[in-house]
């Protein structure tokens, strides 16, 4: 039976951000999601901490390859919050060849049978069950749906670029291939090329409030990379959010739509941006102030000159590139 990952090594080494604009339900004396989150729902156990390190991701791919399935997680991208004394960083699998960083969708790429009927759409789908609700922060999913649904829009008016962003439906199935390595919940089943699974299956090192987890294709030789561009084929991309915060949509402490566009902007093949140095009282600033900062700072959902030149980049010349 699968083992469970339990977070004892806090790879991070920090406590829950300090921040007077940044609340956490500790500070708030309120109970953790793992005791608060059955409540009267009954629907599934409480979310289950993961911690994020190479050695974990290694584990995930050997489960992967256990149950036969024809990707591996290359890697994980996460945003913390400013005054948590650790900036978002980028996790990579071992034993899929590391030193090969970059990792692209293919166009025309058959394998992507949920990328619409080219095989050249780019799309999402967004968790509908108890997961699209944090747990702290008031916010239904009504609001986190259409928070995700803006950042989606946001990145796709970019008029560079003529992907065709567009949402599949969810089917009312419990979105999660890495929750359910794990029995934490999720499924394995793929949906779409960005997947968002929500806040309910999984809690992460403190400081974390988001994470995107990229995974490729394979065959018996090792990763694969069928358009000779020296990039991995992504598979897919899901993107988790953290439910030890305290959300919301009305421009206040952790915000869904800020977020949702910095990991958004990871499932569309984009690394963190811009220069973080650490000032006098300890928390950082940015330089440029960028979406794709490695840090919450507050909500910021403006894309910004570096956001869109790294979009048009990489998205610039699709489907011909």
């Amino acid at each position: 039976m699968k083992k469970l990952i339990f977070a004892l090594l806090c790879m991070l080494g920090v406590i829950a951000c300090q921040h007077e604009e940044v609340l956490t339900p500790q500070e708030l004396e309120v109970p953790s999601p793992m005791e608060a989150y059955m409540g009267d729902t009954g629907v599934k156990s409480a979310a289950q901490d993961l911690a994020l390190s190479s050695d974990v991701l290694d584990e995930m791919n050997e489960i992967l390859s256990l149950e036969g399935k024809e990707y591996r997680v290359l890697m994980a991208e996460y945003i913390t919050a400013n005054g948590s004394n650790e900036v978002g960083k980028i996790v990579l699998a071992k034993h899929v060849g590391n030193k090969q960083l970059d990792a692209d969708f293919v166009p025309n790429d058959e394998r992507r049978e949920w990328s619409g009927p080219n095989f050249n759409d780019i799309t999402y789908a967004i968790d509908q069950t108890i997961d699209a609700v944090p747990p702290f922060g008031n916010v239904t999913a009504a609001e986190t749906d259409a928070a995700i649904v803006r950042a989606s829009d946001t990145w796709d008016a970019l008029k560079c670029s003529n992907i065709n962003f567009t949402r599949n439906p969810d089917y009312g199935i419990d979105i999660g291939v890495i929750a359910a390595l794990y029995g934490f919940g999720g499924s394995f089943a793929i949906l779409a090329d960005v997947q968002h699974a929500g806040w309910r299956d999984i809690a992460f090192t403190p400081g974390v409030l988001g994470v995107t987890f990229t995974f490729i294709f394979t065959d018996a030789n090792g990763p694969t990379d069928i358009d000779g561009n020296e990039k991995y084929d992504v598979a897919f991309r899901e993107i988790y959010y953290d439910p030890f915060w305290l959300w919301n949509v009305d421009g206040t402490n952790i915000d869904v739509e800020t977020i949702a566009l910095h990991e958004l902007g990871h499932g569309l093949s984009q690394a963190h941006f811009g220069n973080l140095s650490i000032k006098k009282d300890g928390t950082f600033k940015a330089s440029p102030r960028a979406v794709m900062n490695a840090l919450y700072f507050e909500p910021f959902t403006e894309l910004q000159g570096a956001d869109i030149g790294g979009h048009c980049s990489i998205w610039g010349e699709w489907p011909h590139n």
